[in-house]
């Protein structure tokens, strides 16, 4: 067993901590570079080439999707190889996207380079990462992936300096540098990431073996005991229903990501730098919302948590459709960001709670599939809807709505019945 070279154990951070802050490093440089910009990146490609926002948004979408299809691959290899093999693949696929972005003269080279940095995210993203921090814990799981979240909102934070670099000095120039200075930044922290606690001596949560005669903490009761394969996790009927939801909430959450910029441009008149800095309106309360919704789900339902907070991104996107002033835009991007800030770190931490540690990453994949409706749906829809009606307005609603109706598959979702093998689970380890 490999040691770590640490300080003594009564003078260090809990390692999981470490783990939690390079995910949250992660997310913010992905945030700012593209997920948080693309809508920027959007108005300034249309502007050179003169396609649809429909095309263009549907570039992102079907990256999204193909990520999607591969992440039961994904699963395998980070059970397998661990979270820093698969995150340096996709550090190096996101870096080589950008600067390949720099020099696209098509339509459909957009698409192929859109789906490498697409894979990149994905690889070195989501998934990925908060597998990492969930083995790291298990009561204090929520409150670690809350943290880790707080990149995303940092690096909404910081979009607005990445918006101005394209608008002066060109979006070329800007995807260029950026491809560089993630894989400087990215390459040498990912040798930060550790995959789990036991494979350097220790244990989640920084436990101690307990002493003789002392009596273990006993775990929050929505913990499973037991780590499910993962036939039995697809068998399980909440499997699908947190599947589903977390997909439809992604509807709203990438709507607003891609399209939030074009529609205060073109609906509201702002400039694009301007448009950009809503999103700190957004990042900001994501911020408050990741680190409460932590606290909160190590203590209440994680599922109702999550179903109040698809109503908060149906009232958002609804107020974004029907604003007629900044201060109503300001007021719905702070809705929206706390649903997302508060529900995000739940996602993977219901099940973590549900099915065991394991096979998370395999289980994570699967899952996957279904949760990419979401970047499909969500981008595509209000960008042929704009296309169609000339506005934003029926497509915020239309996806308002969607979302607000998704509220029931989070309600309907319960944690599972152990295995019928889960007695000789105890003694002997899950194998897939």
């Amino acid at each position: 067993m490999t040691q770590m070279p640490f300080m003594p154990r009564s003078r260090r951070p809990f390692y999981g901590w470490w783990v939690s802050g390079v995910a949250a490093t992660m997310f913010a440089i992905q945030t700012a570079a593209w997920g948080a910009t693309f809508g920027a990146y959007l108005l300034q490609v249309q502007d050179e080439f003169g396609w649809s926002k429909f095309a263009i948004s549907s570039a992102f979408s079907a990256s999204q999707v193909i990520s999607g299809l591969i992440a039961p691959g994904q699963g395998w290899l980070i059970d397998r190889f661990g979270s820093r093999f698969v995150m340096r693949i996709g550090i190096v696929m996101l870096g080589v996207g950008f600067i390949l972005l720099s020099m696209v003269n098509g339509l459909w080279t957009f698409y192929a380079i859109v789906l490498v940095i697409g894979l990149g995210t994905n690889l070195a993203g989501w998934v990925t990462l908060n597998t990492a921090v969930a083995n790291w814990f298990m009561r204090k799981r929520a409150l670690a992936l809350g943290l880790s979240s707080t990149g995303i909102g940092i690096g909404g934070l910081l979009a607005p300096l990445v918006t101005w670099s394209l608008v002066t000095n060109g979006w070329r120039p800007t995807a260029f540098w950026t491809g560089i200075a993630v894989m400087l930044i990215a390459i040498p922290m990912s040798q930060l990431l550790r995959q789990r606690p036991q494979d350097h001596g220790m244990l989640p949560d920084g436990a101690r073996p307990g002493l003789e005669g002392e009596a273990p903490r006993p775990l929050p009761k929505a913990v499973t005991t037991v780590d499910f394969t993962v036939r039995e996790a697809v068998r399980d009927r909440s499997f699908w229903l947190v599947s589903i939801g977390h997909g439809m909430a992604l509807v709203s959450v990438f709507a607003v990501m891609v399209h939030l910029v074009p529609l205060l441009v073109e609906g509201h008149g702002w400039n694009e730098t301007s448009a950009q800095a809503m999103f700190a309106v957004v990042s900001t309360s994501s911020l408050i919302g990741q680190i409460s919704g932590g606290l909160l789900g190590d203590r209440f339902s994680k599922t109702r948590i999550s179903a109040v907070c698809m109503i908060g991104h149906c009232v958002a996107l609804v107020l974004m459709a029907t604003a007629g002033s900044g201060i109503f835009v300001a007021v719905a991007a702070a809705v929206h960001g706390l649903a997302w800030g508060v529900r995000g770190p739940l996602m993977m931490a219901i099940r973590a709670d549900f099915y065991g540690m394991r096979n998370f990453g395999k289980i994570m994949g699967y899952s996957s599939v279904i949760v990419m409706i979401g970047p499909l749906l969500g981008p595509a829809l209000a960008g042929g809807l704009n296309d169609h009606f000339g506005s934003y307005r029926e497509a915020f609603m239309v996806v308002g709505i969607l979302t607000g109706m998704s509220t029931v598959f989070f309600l309907l979702a319960r944690k599972p019945p152990l295995p019928q093998r889960a007695h000789a689970a105890r003694a002997i380890p899950a194998e897939d």
